[in-house]
């Protein structure tokens, strides 16, 4: 280990996306973003992506540990377990890129401080827990008051889906057919109506209803935790950039599968709002 390394600035560290195909507008229109990373299961690679994509500032969010079963995840390792989500990816982020300005929130997202995380925010990451949907609920409708885009990756086995969420377009809880009447076992069955348009065989949706059941773990697998990460921040890039016109809103989305030669990419589209 080096003991006397000596910082290298930025432009040292970014140097080849600079002089290949990054002008300094964009990258400087990179550094000037704060995302809010709300989870840091898959939300642990996508910081990661962020970090080494360029983007300047990050707000992460976890109220968890490391555990053993958290090794798909990029801050979980021998060294880590044990150790809070939020301590130990501030520690990796900061070797990565000694300039990111960081600021972790190790009690999570919870209905008194998600204003305020929003605020402090240009865009919203949500990965939470659907154990959490109160919480996640509240991030969605803080972001749409205040106008921020919302995105979501969930990992599905060797794939994931991607939804962009734009304060102008139909709400997370409209397009996913919000109950609060339902209990969450019942809410989590309507959620994968929608969540999952296309289920590996692998895994089928009757695996995932039994995990939305409590019946089982959800499945999960690195590789599709990798590729949600993938997916999520080209779209944030483009919209940093104002490339909004390569970017997949909802009531659209993007569902990929690398490891399924018959799959690979595909748009979703949803017509209209369907009931549960």
């Amino acid at each position: 280990m080096q003991t006397n390394l000596v910082v290298p600035s930025p432009d040292q560290i970014f140097q080849r996306v600079l002089t290949a195909h990054l002008p300094r507008p964009s990258f400087d229109k990179l550094q000037a973003t704060t995302a809010l990373v709300a989870g840091l299961g898959g939300g642990s690679n996508i910081a990661e992506l962020l970090a080494r994509k360029g983007i300047g500032g990050l707000i992460i969010a976890d109220l968890d540990i490391y555990e053993e079963h958290n090794v798909r995840q990029r801050g979980c390792s021998l060294s880590t377990l044990g150790e809070e989500k939020t301590v130990a990816m501030r520690a990796r982020l900061l070797d990565i890129n000694p300039h990111l300005s960081i600021h972790t929130v190790s009690q999570g997202i919870t209905l008194e401080n998600v204003d305020e995380l929003v605020r402090q925010s240009d865009y919203v990451i949500d990965m939470l827990d659907f154990s959490a949907l109160s919480e996640k609920i509240a991030l969605y409708r803080a972001a749409r008051r205040q106008k921020k885009t919302v995105l979501t990756a969930p990992s599905v086995i060797n794939g994931a889906v991607l939804y962009v969420f734009g304060p102008e377009g139909p709400t997370y809880e409209d397009f996913f057919g919000f109950d609060p009447s339902l209990n969450k076992q019942d809410m989590s069955l309507r959620f994968l109506k929608k969540l999952i348009p296309d289920y590996p065989p692998e895994a089928p949706e009757s695996m995932y209803r039994q995990a939305a059941r409590g019946q089982r773990n959800i499945p999960l697998d690195a590789v599709g935790v990798d590729q949600a990460s993938v997916l999520l921040v080209a779209a944030l890039e483009n919209l940093v950039l104002g490339r909004d016109d390569r970017v997949i809103f909802a009531p659209r989305g993007i569902q990929v599968d690398l490891s399924n030669p018959q799959f690979f990419i595909k748009v979703i589209q949803f017509s209209d709002i369907e009931e549960g």
